[in-house]
């Protein structure tokens, strides 16, 4: 998991601005605005792994 988290820090993330996204072995396995249809795709993909998921925020969102 520690893996995934790195490489969500060190990717570039604009592409999906708004959308759910799912990592999974340092990748970016599915995304979209339905976090349940999101997680799915990851663990039919994935069935065995435990994907990171996050929602990428909006550009005006104010993280404090």
């Amino acid at each position: 998991m520690e893996e995934n988290y790195q490489f969500f820090m060190k990717t570039k993330m604009d592409p999906y601005i708004g959308k759910w996204i799912a990592i999974c072995n340092q990748k970016i396995v599915s995304y979209g605005k339905d976090v349940k249809k999101v997680f799915k795709e990851a663990k039919e993909k994935y069935p065995k792994e435990k994907p990171l998921l996050t929602r990428i925020p909006d550009k005006e969102t104010m993280i404090f």
